[in-house]
Formats: C-alpha cells, sequence, structure tokens
C-alpha cells in the first residue's frame, strides 16, 4: 500500500541571519526533532525519533548521511613563548 505524498506551497522567508520555511499547522509539532540534508536541488526534512544527546551522535549522524567525510580533529594552535625571568 502506497502512502499518499500531500504537497502544498510553503513560505520562504528571512528570521535574523537565517532563512526559514514555514510549515502547514499540523504537519509537525513545535519542538519536534527533525534532520535536514541538501540532495542537489532538494532540501529534505525528515522527522527524527530523539535529538542527539551527545556531540559524538550529532558526528554519527553527520556521517550517515555524508555531511562530513572523516572525523573531526581540533589542532592545537602553538602556544606563545613566554619569559617569565
Amino acid at each position: 500500500m502506497k502512502s499518499a505524498v500531500t504537497t502544498r506551497p510553503a513560505k520562504i522567508f528571512r528570521n535574523g541571519n537565517s532563512v526559514a520555511v514555514r510549515l502547514p499547522k499540523g504537519w509537525a509539532k513545535p519542538g519536534a526533532a527533525a534532520q535536514m540534508r541538501v540532495t542537489g536541488k532538494r532540501i529534505i526534512l525528515e522527522k527524527t525519533n530523539s535529538r542527539p544527546k551527545t556531540l559524538a551522535e550529532v558526528l554519527q549522524r553527520m556521517r550517515r548521511y555524508d555531511l562530513i567525510d572523516e572525523p573531526f580533529v581540533r589542532e592545537q594552535p602553538p602556544y606563545p613563548v613566554r619569559d617569565f625571568d
């Protein structure tokens, strides 16, 4: 059995320094967790069961959707040499 695909127009607007999409009433609950990804010219928004609780979970989800290629490694900046004499 196929699920019905519903399409409706959505309004895109600026909200501060971000761009937002207004979803029709009843499509999502406020505060619901979602995952977004870009595929070509499409922006796909999918409901997720829960929000990630740790940075490791965030990175794991990003790798799953090919948003990052390799693990993030922070380079330590060089400390300045100080003369305390």
